[in-house]
């Protein structure tokens, strides 16, 4: 998109408007405040700033601008929603030809399986009498059935198709859609006989299905799915997660389940922050998908062998990728469904209470045939595999305290990892301060970053994240209007989550700019003082030591800086 639409785009929609339209804000100085829509609290720390057309929550860390925020509120993406904010502020929205091309195919799909989920679910109630006993044995309600849209697909080779060609859809769209085979005569269904689970995206969309046999004797697996399309990957969907984002944040994490049933049962009996993934490995990118919504996954599989192994590959998964798991251990002959059937909900929550962390769920279990030594390498081999140093040290922790092996000999069972370490990260950090205000001025100035960049250049910046900041501000000095495009990518890294930080703060006046840019100058003068000094003091017989100590120390007393010590620390 454009970088001259997203400013229009914002620029015609005032964020205090918009968010103001989901729910009320609370006028307070110069923002405007409410309790945070994205996590539970009971004080407001949800702050919208107009003036800088900004948002922020101090108590989860979540902000951005007007389109981020309807972004990551509706749960739609970045296009839809800067195309939802064009409309309301009547701005005109075209696609290009590619796109429009691309949309039309998939909206057409779409189409499809809507009017293949109402043809179902018409199905269920009208000539669905094996699927509807199905159900009843399952103890579903018809409330369940109802919100989750289940049907039956008709034993017919044309039910479906001949339906579809009434409503006007055109059979050359058939061979995408995933519905129908193919063979010498023409298409025909591919789901027959089968109680049908209509697979959503998060937005509620029906992309795909999940059909289950009636009869033992059926011919073709216990469960048919969907295979690829235009609109749904297997892999990459979560089953129920449309019906239950909103309640992950609010609960603080997801429960995951594998199987339709176990997920429905598990909606049913009160524990709405559910998903499942649909009977296959847990995939990275469900993973990144269910993170939207909570960091925090506990797992409730199967409590069969397959099962619990299927769990520690989950959570592994998990942990590779920043996750914080658990595990529930259900009884080895239970699944959830047959769990709660049996002992109810107030059971289940005990033992999700229970939960364990992987260490411990690991160390207790019998059923997998792993010795304590096979477990041990299983659980350093994760930790090898987290990129977050700190979480990669807090689970070696959890492992040393469960198996009772220093951390130390745990440490010398790991493959060497590439550390990272932060320009500046000994420095305390009042060290820090000259850059956070230089950074706060610039951001709210940002005509002036050409002045400071003729002074100053990144490396003058202890702090890794600051300097990422002002190299930032240096890409974009001759196009200021770039940083707003930043604050509305698909994705808010770090960076930029930080400078919208740095916008909430109070700003100095910029009058004061000249002196923070003399103090982050002197500081890297008596940084490279210091090394100067070190070097001498090591005897190295280098001539231009003493010269460069000279011009440093000239320059240094010309800006009025007394010199009484040797070192910047």
């Amino acid at each position: 998109m454009e970088e001259s639409k997203i400013k229009e785009i914002m620029e015609r929609n005032n964020i205090v408007d918009v968010i103001g339209g989901y729910f009320p804000l609370k006028k307070s100085g110069n923002s405007y405040k409410a309790c945070c829509p994205f996590h539970d609290e009971k004080t407001a720390s949800f702050v919208v700033n107009e003036k800088k057309q900004i948002f922020k929550c101090f108590g989860c860390g979540k902000g951005g601008t007007v389109i981020t925020f309807v972004r990551d509120y509706e749960k739609i993406s970045f296009i839809d929603a800067a195309k939802k904010l064009a409309q309301r502020a009547g701005i005109p929205w075209t696609d290009s030809p590619q796109q429009k091309k691309k949309r039309t195919k998939r909206d057409l799909i779409y189409q499809v399986y809507a009017l293949t989920t109402q043809f179902y679910q018409e199905n269920l109630t009208t000539g669905g009498d094996a699927a509807m006993d199905y159900l009843r044995s399952r103890d579903l309600s018809q409330e369940t059935v109802e919100k989750f849209q289940l049907g039956y697909a008709m034993d017919s080779f044309g039910g479906l198709k001949n339906f579809l060609l009434k409503n006007s859809i055109n059979d050359k769209i058939f061979e995408l859609t995933g519905l129908f085979g193919f063979n010498q005569r023409g298409s025909y269904d591919l789901f027959r006989h089968r109680l049908m689970f209509p697979i959503h995206d998060y937005t509620g969309r029906v992309v795909a299905f999940s059909g289950r046999v009636l009869d033992a004797d059926q011919r073709g697996g216990k469960y048919v799915n969907s295979p690829t399309t235009e609109i749904y990957t297997k892999g990459k969907e979560l089953y129920g997660l449309f019906a239950t984002r909103y309640e992950m944040g609010r609960k603080g994490f997801a429960l995951i389940s594998e199987g339709n049933l176990d997920f429905l049962r598990l909606y049913e009996c009160g524990f709405v922050n559910s998903v499942a993934s649909l009977g296959t490995a847990f995939t990275d990118s469900q993973i990144t998908l269910l993170r939207r919504y909570t960091s925090n996954f506990t797992f409730i599989y199967d409590g069969d062998k397959a099962g619990r192994k299927a769990a520690v590959r989950a959570a592994i998964s998990s942990l590779r990728l920043g996750c914080n798991v658990r595990i529930v251990e259900l009884p080895a002959d239970e699944d959830p469904d047959s769990f709660l059937k049996k002992n109810g909900s107030q059971a289940l929550q005990g033992l999700i209470d229970d939960a364990k962390t992987l260490a411990a769920f690991l160390k207790k279990d019998s059923s997998l045939g792993l010795s304590d030594r096979a477990k041990i390498e299983q659980l350093v081999e994760a930790a090898g595999s987290m990129s977050d140093m700190l979480q990669r040290d807090l689970f070696l922790r959890t492992i040393s305290e469960e198996f009772r092996i220093p951390e130390k000999t745990l440490r010398s069972r790991m493959k060497p990892v590439k550390a990272t370490v932060e320009v500046g990260a000994q420095a305390p950090a009042s060290s820090y301060e000259p850059e956070r205000e230089l950074l706060k001025i610039l951001l709210s100035n940002n005509c002036l970053v050409k002045n400071v960049a003729d002074q100053i250049d990144s490396s003058y910046f202890l702090k890794r994240r600051y300097k990422d900041i002002y190299e930032v501000l240096l890409e974009n000095e001759e196009a200021p209007d770039r940083i707003a495009g930043l604050l509305n990518a698909e994705e808010l890294n770090d960076t930029t989550q930080l400078i919208i930080e740095l916008m909430m703060e109070h700003v100095a006046k910029a009058e004061t700019l000249d002196d923070q840019v003399r103090e982050m100058q002197i500081r890297k003068y008596l940084h490279e003082l210091d090394a100067v000094n070190k070097g001498i003091a090591a005897g190295e017989p280098h001539p231009e030591l003493y010269e460069k100590k000279k011009e440093i120390l000239h320059t240094l007393r010309g800006w009025g800086v007394k010199i009484v010590r040797k070192t910047l620390y």
